[in-house]
Order: structure tokens, then sequence, then C-alpha cells
């Protein structure tokens, strides 16, 4: 990437220049106290750089690595490619990462391509036997080059952008204080360049005061309903809150607090994601970084939020008994982890690690790789079973490489079943958790009987993509026969003749009252009073009756799970006619065999209706033990509909 120019000295940009005057004085102060260097510090004030050696994945010896240092390989055998692959030589863009290794457009303004910055300064400070760039000067100064390209995208405010060059995107500030600051931290361990290091600790002051501005809608408004985005900040925060002046260590205290009290459901545990829950960035950032924050710190607040969110949890991971994992609730806000495996193929992540530090709740157990599955994993990338290959195109996140400090501590498999035993919707009890979100005016219903576990949510409507409704019919015996989907595609839901769906709307409760243990009614309607839906919630099964007054016919559509070993029926008459994949019939309900279990939903009166089968490209799991899921349309002539769902051994 370099041509054979003559050298470039690169003085401070006027950029960089009024962000020390904005931060104040307090990035040179600090830049007095720098650690003496390991090594030599360099200066970067010539171009091109260097490319770095490449290195030999031939030479790898894997008896040099350490269990956690396993999933970091791919890293390290790729670094030189991400580096070379960084400008170097043109003076006005030189340390941007547009070489193709990041999962980000690669446009000069997009923050995001610079979180690799963590990358290099990972492994230009992590001294172990088989790291040749470790303090290698070469690496240093591209380390260098990547910061100060960071620093040349700040905001004069303190933000980062990602769309533009005045985008103030949220998430590239928060994660830019992550992996800009962790880098910094990194880089004091050995030394570095005074000028360098005052430039980013002046840009890291910036960026932590704009983070933390409670005048600032965006972060502590808008925010709060992404919240893996603050906590991230605060994270980065966290990891470099020590080389800060004290006013930033106060408003960072009172902001955590803030957090605590405005970024979590409070009635009903999730945190927010588009004001609701979603299952994958929560599972994979936002609790991965409260790890890192309470390990990091100590602080209880991290630990508490994380295990709300993981009581929430125990109520909307359903677990597969064949032992394919965990069918996820589909009523995520923003993205779509439908399903969670029980085991995976190569330990890559630091997911599993992270997810250690709360493994005091048995939700983190339950979730969380057997010990022995990992250690057969990890002997096995030992004995050269596994092969070491380079990261491709997009692969390059760095959240993998933030170790834990300690090797981490495993359940077995016999103290995972244990945890997974005691999720409350194991077993014979019955119960009712009723939770509500009042901030955002959601609310939540799980119902267990002796037959069934089941769910229904309803409130307002923020996005097309946040479903309401009936959300999945299970039990622990069988596993989860219906479960809703987080588009209006695949949801449990009414549909008109115009197209208008009850699971795209705002919805209220109308009626009904819940009771532990009784059978009981509660009904609901969308705020158009166009459907309404009542429930009743029997030992053995649940009843539907869904009212659209005033329409001529509506459809019902049911997201069921078939299962490879499933057997699907359409019940005619006294007869049953097999369906495999698509099919139509009159029918007066669907027949599901798994097993020595039997899923029937059948009409209330036993009337024959239209109905038709049409799998989708939605999937839970993989392999074969894949399931498809497929959705029932039930069509319905006239006003009113009724039908019946049930689970018989």
């Amino acid at each position: 990437m370099h041509s054979q120019e003559s050298a470039v000295t690169l003085p401070f940009s006027r950029r960089t220049l009024l962000r020390m005057s904005a931060a104040g004085v307090a990035g040179i102060a600090l830049a007095s106290q720098a650690r003496p260097a390991a090594a030599d510090i360099g200066d970067v004030l010539t171009l091109p750089i260097p490319d770095m050696d490449p290195y030999d994945i031939a030479t790898l010896d894997r008896s040099l690595f350490t269990p956690q240092e396993q999933r970091i390989t791919q890293y390290f055998v790729s670094l030189a490619d991400i580096a070379n692959n960084m400008e170097d030589t043109d003076p006005e863009t030189v340390g941007w990462f547009n070489g193709g290794y990041s999962a980000y457009a690669p446009d000069p303004w997009n923050a995001r391509n610079q979180e690799s910055v963590y990358t290099l300064a990972f492994f230009y400070t992590h001294e172990a036997p088989w790291n040749p760039y470790y303090l290698d000067p070469v690496l240093r100064d591209h380390v260098y080059a990547a910061m100060r390209y960071y620093l040349q995208l700040q905001g004069p405010e303190g933000w980062w952008p990602a769309y533009s060059y005045t985008d103030k995107n949220r998430a590239a500030t928060g994660f830019g204080l992550i992996y800009l600051g962790e880098a910094a931290v990194k880089m004091e361990e050995v030394g570095w360049d005074p000028q360098v290091r005052a430039e980013v600790l002046a840009s890291l002051q910036l960026g932590a005061e704009y983070l933390l501005d409670p005048t600032v809608a965006d972060v502590w408004d808008a925010g709060m309903r992404y919240v893996n985005q603050i906590i991230g900040g605060m994270t980065g925060i966290a990891a470099f809150l020590h080389l800060m002046p004290p006013h930033i260590e106060a408003s960072y205290h009172e902001r955590l607090d803030y957090l605590m009290a405005n970024g979590q459901s409070q009635g009903a545990g999730y945190m927010y994601e588009y004001a609701a829950f979603d299952a994958h960035y929560s599972l994979y950032t936002a609790l991965r970084d409260l790890a890192v924050a309470y390990e990091r710190t100590g602080d209880d607040r991290y630990r508490q939020i994380a295990l709300k969110h993981l009581d929430w949890c125990q109520y909307n991971y359903l677990w597969e008994p064949d032992g394919a994992g965990w069918t996820v609730n589909g009523i995520s806000s923003r993205t779509s982890m439908r399903s969670l495996a029980a085991l995976r193929g190569a330990d890559t992540s630091n997911y599993p690690d992270h997810l250690n530090i709360f493994n005091e709740s048995h939700v983190v157990r339950a979730l969380n790789w057997p010990a022995e599955h990992l250690a057969a994993l990890q002997q096995a990338w030992a004995d050269g079973e596994v092969e070491v290959t380079r990261l491709s195109a997009g692969g390059t996140a760095p959240q993998n490489l933030r170790l834990t400090a300690d090797e981490p501590v495993y359940p077995t498999v016999a103290e995972r079943q244990a945890a997974i035993a005691s999720f409350p919707y194991m077993g014979s009890d019955s119960f009712v958790e009723a939770r509500s979100d009042e901030r955002f005016d959601a609310h939540y219903v799980f119902t267990k009987r002796s037959g069934y576990y089941f769910a229904t949510h309803h409130g307002r409507a923020f996005s097309p993509r946040v479903v309401r409704g009936p959300s999945f019919f299970y039990h622990h015996a069988t596993g989860a026969f219906v479960a809703t989907q987080m588009g209006t595609d695949s949801a449990w839901t009414t549909i008109l003749a115009d197209g208008y769906t009850d699971a795209s709307v705002s919805t209220i409760q109308t009626g009904g009252r819940y009771h532990q243990t009784l059978p009981f009614t509660y009904t609901y309607a969308d705020a158009g009073d166009r459907i309404q839906r009542t429930f009743r919630c029997l030992p053995e099964c649940v009843r539907i009756v869904v009212d659209a007054p005033g329409e001529t016919s509506f459809t019902e559509r049911v997201p069921l799970v078939i299962g490879p070993s499933d057997t699907v029926t359409f019940l005619v008459g006294d007869d049953e006619t097999v369906v495999a994949g698509a099919g139509s019939a009159v029918a007066r309900g669907v027949r599901i065999r798994r097993g020595d279990s039997t899923f029937d939903l059948t009409i209330g009166d036993g009337a024959a209706v239209d109905m038709s089968l049409a799998p989708t490209a939605v999937t839970l799991f993989g392999g074969d033990q894949k399931r498809v899921i497929t959705n029932l349309d039930i069509s319905s002539v006239g006003t009113s509909l009724t039908y019946k769902l049930q689970i018989r051994p």
C-alpha cells in the first residue's frame, strides 16, 4: 500500500489542537505522568509506515498457547494483514482501516472501522512466547497511526461518526470509548510516545464528557432505547477512568446510577433495545460488556443489571428436550436470535468466558457451554485437529480479544442440567408470571399449567418488527410447537382482508384476571378495535377466541415449529392426511406427532375450515436438529374463530 515517496512529516492537526483545547490541559498534564517505556516508543512522524512481516501459519506452535489464548489465534495469524491493509502512505487518511478487514463499509468517515486499533494494541502489548509482535516497532507505528485517524474523525463535542463526517453516531461513540480507550490502557502498560498519549487521552476525555453529559438527549433519552451502546461506552470509560481528571469520575458514577434506573425495564427485567427485549444484543453485546466492567471494577451495579436481565431470560429461553438448545421467545425488538444452540463446534468466542463472570446465576450455568464440551474442543485444537485459518473480511470485530483476567470455571454437564431443571417452567408446577414495563407500555403474561407453557404480550407498538400477541406454546417434555417470530410474516397473528394485522399495532387489555392455579380468561384488543382476542387458560389446553366485528373473513396465522422427525397431519373428519412441507386441506385441525407426544390445534366447534401449511425460510438450530417455522393459515368465514391448543402425552 505504499509508494516510494519522500518521507512526510505529520504535525499536530488543527482538529487535534482544537480537541486538546476543548478537553482542557488534562491530557497534556497526564502525559507527563507516563510510565517509563518498556521499549522504544517511536514517534510515527514519517511516512510511509513499513509493512509488517506476515505470519507463517505453518510455524504455529500450539503448545505455547493457553486454553484461553487458543480462540485468538485467528486474529494473531491475521494481524499483519489487518495492519498492512491500513492506509499507511496518504497523510490525509493515514491510519484508516480501509483494506476490507472490517464488518463496516470502507467509508473514510466511518469510525467503526477504527475499532481494529484494539487488535493492533492487544498484540503489541501481549507478552507471550508465541507472539513475535510484542513491542514490535512497526506494529507500534501502525497503532499510533490508527489511533490518530480515530482522533481525526472525532467531532468537536466528543462524538464519533459512522454514516457521514457529521453523524453524531451513538454506537460509534460508545464502542469508540471501548476500543480506543482499552487500546490506550494497554499502551500504558508498556509505555508510549508522550505526544500521541496526550492526544489520545485528550480525545478520550472529550468523548467521556460527551457521553456522560446528561443534557445530550441522543445518549440519555433516545439512547436508553439502545442500551448496549451506552453500556459499551460506560465499560470503556471504566477502563481508562484512572487516567482521567476527577470530574470524569464524578460524572461516571452519577450516570451509572441513571443507567441502572433507566436503561432496563424495572418491571419486566430486560435491558432496553428499541424500548423492548432483544435477545441477541443483550446476550452477546451488553452482557459481555457488563461482565468486563464488573470484572474490571467490582462495581456491583453492573452485576445487578446483568442478574436482573438474566432473571427475565429464564422465562423466555425454552429448553428443547432433545438437547438441541434453546428456542428463544421471538419478540426481539431489533435483531433475530431465534435459537441458541446447546453446543458449538468451535471455541472461537469469548462469550462463554464473560458469561461465566456471573455464574452465580443458574441462568448463566444453563446457557453456558459445559466444561466437558469445552475441554474436548480445546484438546482437539491442541492436538492439531482444528485448522487455524486467517480471518475473512468482516470477521475482525475485536471483542473476542478481550480475555478474562482469570481462567473461567465452566459448569459440568450435571451442573448445567441441574440449572436447566431449575427454570421456573420446568416440572409440573403451575404459575402465572405477569410483568409490565410501564415506561414503554409493554405487558407480558407467562402461564404455566401441567399441560403447557404459554405466553402472550401486548402494549404500545414501536415498530412492525416488534410483534405483539400470543408468543409461544411449549411443554418441557416435548419442546416448542408454536413460536412467534419478530417479523409479522411469521408472527402468531390475525390478518384481515385488507392486510391489517394485530401483531404490528398497539394492543390493550380489555378484560379478565389472572389466577395462579384456577382457570382464567383474559382479553385484549388492538387500539383500532378491529380485532379482539380472548384466551381461556385451562389446566391442559388453551382456548383462543378471535373476534373481528364487521369483517366477513380473516386469516389466523400460527407459526408452527416443525422438527426433523415430526409427523404433520391435517385432521379431516375422523381421518388424518399426512402433509410433508407445504399443503392445504379443508380440515378441523392440525396434528404434530413428536416422539411419544402429540400436539393438536383444533377448531372449537369441530367445524372444518380451509387450512394451509407453508414452510418459511426461518429455521431454529441446524443440522439434524433443525426446526422449520411453518406458517399455519386458518381461514375464517365470518366475524369469529375459536380454536384450541393442547399437548397430549
